[in-house]
């Protein structure tokens, strides 16, 4: 039987953050090997690119259902930058130390965070990469592209009629993607 901490005990009788998030800005599903655990885990990110959403499932023993909460409080308002920073050792801390035979699960947990930002970075690359396309193709290449989210875009600048805009946009967006994007114009 593994001796596990107070804290690790409480993470895995209560996991903080359990359950999905309906179109996430970012999704991972990684597992271990080691001993066939699995995890899934979603992001959302807000414009100043924090973490202000963060949800887990998984199957695995203790130290990985733990693991996997204690991630999701240390992520919850870190940046991404901040958050990625975090590394296997710091979740084993948090949770008051891990058998070394665990110590693994840790890994599963950091691993899925760096595929769940990997995710999102790339959803939002495409996003921007067909909103100022489809912003040319639609006569309004003059706008500028402030943010890309994996379901928004928000462009500053004027055109004749920014609702018509805003309502086409989207859809080319949502067509072309094959997800909902919504479109922004900041005046």
């Amino acid at each position: 039987m593994w001796k596990y901490s107070e804290q690790l005990m409480d993470h895995f009788m209560n996991p903080r953050n359990v359950g999905v998030i309906e179109n996430p800005d970012g999704h991972a599903e990684v597992g271990s090997p080691i001993c066939g655990d699995a995890m899934t885990l979603d992001i959302e990110v807000d414009d100043q690119d924090r973490i202000s959403e963060i949800r887990f499932r998984t199957f695995g023993c203790a130290g990985a259902i733990a693991s996997a909460s204690a991630l999701t409080e240390m992520a919850r308002g870190k940046s991404l930058d901040e958050a990625l920073a975090i590394k296997n050792r710091a979740i084993a801390d948090y949770l008051g130390g891990m058998p070394e035979e665990k110590y693994h699960c840790s890994v599963m947990g950091h691993e899925a965070l760096h595929a769940a930002v990997a995710d999102f970075r790339k959803k939002s690359a495409e996003v921007a990469e067909a909103a100022t396309r489809a912003a040319a193709d639609a006569g309004a290449a003059g706008l500028t592209l402030r943010l890309s989210r994996p379901g928004k875009a928000v462009f500053a600048g004027d055109v004749a009629d920014p609702g018509a805009f805003e309502k086409g946009l989207s859809a080319a967006l949502t067509a072309t993607l094959g997800r909902p994007v919504a479109v922004e114009l900041e005046r």
